[in-house]
């Protein structure tokens, strides 16, 4: 006796919704040939869809090239321009820390003894006063030997030597009170059709006028980098001091005025009738050159 399978009834109104939508849906019709179903992964699927949009050719990838390679040369640029201007500076802050350290003494003695003071230089006699910018092809013959002076007979008689050679005429030191600047002078020289820029310093134009001479002692210095030593020149005003000292001599000059000019007005360093002090640096983000002039007012030794 064969065995009967048991029903399974559908949920009651599911078989009513089925046969709704068998009647109301349009039936294929035969002649129409059905295409196969293909199965993609979504990124075939969307690189299907794309075909024509986003296929990379020789020239995408070479406009991707040169962009990396503009990028890379911009961040090269900034780290280069960085480094050599504040990067240097604090490279030599750090120097300058690192020596004042190594100079000072470790150790502070308890008991400070007088040092003994070095003997005077020799005194020439009044006639053979050295002059500031005596050449030393020019010094005087030795003089006689001295004499010893009654009662003095605990001095050992000595020969008074020719007069001391006389001090470097070249500037040594600049210092501008009004901006509470001191800083030292470097000698700079033409190469390469310019002018150097003395770093850290402010930079003295070999065959410019030495200072206290007639005609025009040229200085520069930079004004945002390398020390920045002219950073405040546009502050000085007319009336102000500057002050330039050489091996000997403490020269001290007024500011007469100020002004821009483009970097091809060279005039501005042209000799002068009288002696005169001119400071130049760089202004209008580097389109420019500010110039400051000063003329002689007092000339002494240094003591």
């Amino acid at each position: 006796m064969p065995q009967s399978v048991p029903s399974v009834s559908p949920p009651p109104g599911e078989d009513d919704s089925l046969l709704r939508t068998l009647l109301v849906s349009e039936v294929p019709s035969r002649h129409e040939q059905i295409r196969p179903a293909r199965l993609r992964s979504t990124t075939q699927q969307r690189t299907e869809a794309l075909r024509g949009f986003r296929r990379r050719t020789w020239v995408d990838r070479a406009l991707t090239l040169a962009e990396r390679a503009l990028v890379l040369a911009a961040v090269t640029t900034f780290a280069y321009w960085l480094f050599e201007g504040y990067g240097r500076d604090w490279l030599h802050e750090l120097r300058q820390a690192h020596a004042a350290q190594v100079l000072a003494p470790a150790l502070t003695p308890s008991i400070s003894l007088p040092m003994p003071r070095p003997p005077p230089p020799p005194v020439a006699p009044p006639q053979a006063v050295a002059l500031p910018f005596t050449r030393p092809e020019d010094a005087l013959p030795e003089t006689a030997p001295a004499t010893r002076e009654p009662g003095d007979s605990f001095m050992v008689p000595q020969t008074l030597h020719t007069a001391p050679d006389a001090a470097d005429p070249r500037p040594r030191y600049l210092r501008l009170p009004t901006l509470g600047a001191d800083m030292s002078v470097y000698e700079v020289f033409q190469r390469d059709g310019g002018w150097e820029v003395a770093e850290y310093a402010a930079g003295f134009h070999n065959g410019t006028a030495l200072p206290g001479t007639v005609g025009n002692s040229v200085f520069s210095g930079h004004a945002g980098l390398r020390g920045a030593v002219f950073k405040d020149l546009g502050r000085l005003k007319p009336g102000d001091d500057v002050i330039v000292e050489t091996g000997g001599w403490r020269y001290v000059y007024r500011v007469r005025g100020s002004l821009s000019v483009w970097p091809n007005q060279i005039e501005v360093m042209d000799q002068t009738p009288t002696p005169v002090l001119t400071l130049i640096t760089c202004t209008n983000w580097d389109t420019q050159r500010l110039v400051v002039v000063a003329d002689l007012v007092d000339a002494r030794p240094l003591s």
